[in-house]
């Protein structure tokens, strides 16, 4: 047990900014574990042809893939902090890129490297977690949103979940917290968000809120 939290906390930190050779390991594990959770939110999102996209925390790039399949005549930009999971988000999508349909940029949900009005929708999942800042995050990503522009933040583990406690334990030692989904509707609605709501996955715990510019 003593040598378990040492571990959680060295996961936890590469969950949160995957670095070195442990870190790329960290995208293809996030790819694999994180597809049906990214599945469902894209189905929340409503995306059409034409859609400007953006994933925040877009790791190895699985979600991006996704989005512009959808999007086929529209563009989806990645954004991380981690510059190991943008060469791989890179490196994944790189015949989009090549055809200016996706980019992947470095950066940090305090200071998003995009203008004004830029997208149609922009989705963070299980990313909302480590953001230091939620409220002051979420108005960046208002600020980069179109009028009538939708977000959606979904994370996997959250107050609604059945083992909660068990996850909650787990989650301190990770070094994050974990939020309801009234605690998420809140701050999308603090951030000038409106038409805010939440939705929860049946059988999987999953909560995905959802609010509009």
């Amino acid at each position: 047990m003593n040598n378990f939290v040492p571990l959680m906390r060295v996961f936890g930190a590469q969950c949160r900014k995957p670095s070195g050779l442990l870190g790329g390991l960290m995208g293809p594990l996030m790819n694999w574990r994180h597809k049906p959770l990214s599945r469902w939110t894209i189905e929340l999102m409503d995306i059409q042809p034409h859609s400007s996209i953006l994933d925040i925390g877009c790791g190895g790039g699985m979600t991006i893939e996704e989005m512009a399949r959808l999007a086929t005549g529209g563009f989806v930009a990645g954004v991380d902090y981690s510059e190991v999971m943008v060469r791989q988000a890179l490196k994944r999508n790189a015949t989009a890129v090549g055809a200016e349909r996706v980019a992947v940029k470095s950066g940090d949900i305090s200071n998003l490297p995009f203008e004004d009005a830029s997208f149609d929708r922009a989705c963070a999942i299980e990313s909302f977690n480590y953001w230091p800042e939620p409220v002051a995050g979420l108005r960046e990503v208002y600020r980069v949103l179109r009028p009538r522009g939708l977000v959606a933040i979904t994370t996997a583990w959250n107050k609604e979940m059945d083992d909660q406690p068990k996850y909650a334990a787990m989650a301190q030692r990770m070094r994050f917290p974990l939020y309801a989904g009234a605690e998420m509707v809140a701050m999308l609605t603090a951030a000038g968000f409106s038409k805010v709501q939440f939705w929860l996955k049946d059988g999987k715990g999953w909560l995905c809120a959802v609010g509009v510019k």
